[in-house]
């Protein structure tokens, strides 16, 4: 296993203020991040989870990344974590499967991008750590519940699920979830 250490001379311009503040922050099972476009959530997302993955861990870390549309991935998330592999450098120094868009870091920790279009095929993914959901308002409470079932895997501490979306309607259930008063 390699270890990586990188080196951000002003993390100030690296990191957006929201992510930077809880960049090592991983004692919440779920992390709801939310905002309109270009309000930098997903990028900030994506940073975080990827020193996530390349932290030191006694067990490598198998992340999955989820739209609710697999079509969707290859042109959102997935170039998402690409640009920032590719940024911080460390692009080289992975394994990129773009036909099954899989990322295997130098470390041992995997990225799996998927979409939701069929549920049951999440179901046979074993020994996730953690789960991203990119426009998780696109995906529904029993994809959510699935999801958050996934996290099973007791030799990964602190496994979490990061929930990304815009505003939304009263009526979706992100915003019953995370922000009807009274629930």
């Amino acid at each position: 296993m390699t270890t990586i250490k990188l080196n951000f001379p002003k993390p100030a311009r690296v990191f957006n203020r929201q992510i930077y503040d809880s960049l090592f922050d991983y004692g919440h099972f779920v992390e709801v991040w939310y905002g309109g476009a270009s309000s930098g959530k997903s990028h900030g997302v994506v940073q975080k989870v990827v020193l996530k993955a390349l932290g030191k861990w006694k067990y490598p870390r198998k992340m999955l990344w989820l739209r609710k549309v697999d079509r969707t991935i290859k042109d959102s998330i997935f170039t998402d974590v690409l640009d920032c592999l590719s940024t911080w450098k460390l692009l080289p120094l992975c394994k990129v499967n773009k036909s099954d868009r899989t990322i295997s870091l130098p470390n041992g920790a995997v990225f799996l991008f998927k979409g939701m279009d069929d549920p049951e095929k999440i179901k046979s993914i074993k020994g996730l750590s953690d789960v991203v959901m990119e426009e998780a308002s696109e995906f529904n409470q029993d994809d959510f519940t699935q999801l958050t079932l996934r996290l099973r895997e007791p030799k990964h501490k602190q496994r979490q699920i990061f929930c990304m979306f815009n505003p939304v309607s009263k009526l979706n259930w992100t915003y019953k979830q995370w922000f009807e008063p009274g629930v």
